[in-house]
C-alpha cells in the first residue's frame, strides 16, 4: 500500500483523506538509507539553550548553520515545553523590529488545572492594537518598515506553555513596506487528518495545497510552508514541497522519527538536502515534528538584534529612525478567527 503524500486531488476545504498508511516503503531504523528521490539530512545539531526576552529560556534551533544555507529564514526559536508557576513567565516586553516577517506559533498552552480564560499571550503593538494569542494559533507580522509590539502573560497565570518563533527575510525591495499583520486562530488552520491508524496529521500554518489543504495565511513576498506533523506510532507520510522552495528545515519536538531514513530524536534540527519528497516514519512510539520550506531571496544579510537588512548603512539608519522614533510604519492588522 502507499504512505500518504501531499498533492493529492481533494476538495479545496478538505480536511481528512481516505488514503491509508502503509509499510512497503523503507523500514524504520533504517540508518541513512532513505527511499529514491527522498530528502536525507545533511545534518543535525542539538541545538543551545539562552535566555531571551524578559529573561525566559530559549532553543535557539538553528544555531551554528550559515545564513547561506538558510535563506530565507533568519531565526527559529522553540520555548519548550514545561511548567509555569504563577509570575514566572515575564513575556517580551515592548521592542522593536524591522525588515522582515515574523511567525510565532503558540503549540500549546492550557493552565494547570486545564483550559481557562487567561490561557493566552497579550499581544499590544505601538498603536495600541490588541490581540490574545491562544493554544493552536498563529501570527504572520510582517514588520517591512517596522513596528513595535509585546507579548506578555497574566502574572496570576500558571500552567504549560509550548511556542515557536520563526523569521522569515523580506526582499530587499519589500523591507520598507507598511507593516502588516495577520492573527489566524488554530480553528482557522487546516488540520488535515492523512491517516486515520495509525493518526497521521498535517497542521498548515503556511503554505498552499498541502495534502489538499491551503492555509489562509500567506506569505506574500517570499513562498514559504510551514507545517506541524503529527504521527501516532507506525505512522508514515511522504510531502512534496514545491521544487522553488529549496531550502528544507525540520526540527523534531516529540518521539524518534526516522526523517529520511535517519533515526532522529526530539530536540534535534535538521537541514535537509534537495531531494523531491520529506519521507517521515514514526516508528515505535509517537512523534512530532515542525517542517519550513522556503525560496531562497539570495541578497546580503546585515542584521542587529531586532533588525535585519542588507547593509551596515541601513542598519546605522534603523537605529537612527528608532532613537528619532520615525522607525514605525503606519500598522494593518487582519484577525482570521
Amino acid at each position: 500500500s502507499l504512505l500518504p503524500r501531499s498533492g493529492a486531488s481533494t476538495s479545496p476545504g478538505s480536511r481528512r483523506m481516505g488514503v491509508a498508511c502503509g509499510s512497503g516503503q523503507q523500514p524504520a531504523g533504517a540508518e541513512g538509507a532513505g527511499a529514491a528521490g527522498a530528502m536525507a539530512v545533511e545534518r543535525k545539531t542539538r541545538p543551545p539553550q539562552r535566555s531571551e526576552g524578559a529573561g525566559f529560556l530559549i532553543v535557539d534551533i538553528m544555531s551554528g548553520i550559515p545564513d547561506e544555507r538558510l535563506d530565507p529564514f533568519l531565526i527559529w526559536h522553540e520555548l519548550p515545553r514545561s511548567f509555569h508557576p504563577p509570575g514566572t513567565m515575564p513575556g517580551a516586553p515592548m521592542h522593536p523590529h524591522r525588515g522582515f516577517s515574523e511567525c510565532p506559533y503558540a503549540k500549546e498552552m492550557v493552565g494547570k488545572d486545564g483550559p481557562g480564560p487567561m490561557d493566552c499571550f497579550l499581544g499590544k503593538d505601538h498603536e495600541g492594537n490588541k490581540h490574545s494569542m491562544r493554544q493552536g494559533d498563529f501570527e504572520f507580522g510582517q514588520v517591512g518598515q517596522g513596528f513595535m509590539h509585546e507579548g506578555v502573560i497574566d502574572k496570576h497565570w500558571s500552567g504549560y506553555m509550548h511556542f515557536f518563533q520563526l523569521w522569515i527575510n523580506l526582499p530587499r525591495k519589500n523591507k520598507m513596506d507598511p507593516p502588516r499583520i495577520i492573527n489566524c486562530a488554530s480553528a482557522k488552520l487546516p488540520f488535515v487528518e492523512v491517516s486515520a491508524s495509525p493518526k497521521v496529521t498535517v497542521k498548515v500554518l503556511l503554505g498552499e495545497n498541502v495534502f489538499g489543504a491551503t492555509s489562509p495565511v500567506v506569505s506574500r513576498h517570499v513562498p514559504a510552508q510551514y507545517l506541524d506533523l503529527e504521527l501516532a506510532a507506525g505512522g508514515q507520510l511522504v510531502h512534496h514541497p514545491p521544487p522553488e522552495m529549496q531550502t528544507r528545515l525540520a526540527y523534531v519536538y516529540r518521539g524518534q522519527p526516522v526523517v529520511g531514513g535517519t533515526r532522529c530524536s526530539a530536540g534535534e534540527f535538521l537541514l535537509l538536502t534537495h531531494g523531491e519528497h520529506l519521507m517521515v516514519e514514526a516508528g515505535r512510539e509517537d512523534a512530532g515534528l515542525l517542517f519550513i520550506a522556503g525560496r531562497k531571496i539570495g541578497e546580503p544579510i546585515a542584521k542587529h538584534g531586532p533588525f535585519v537588512m542588507n547593509s551596515r548603512a541601513e542598519l546605522d539608519q534603523c537605529m537612527r529612525d528608532f532613537q528619532a522614533k520615525k522607525l514605525c510604519g503606519n500598522m494593518t492588522r487582519e484577525v482570521i478567527a
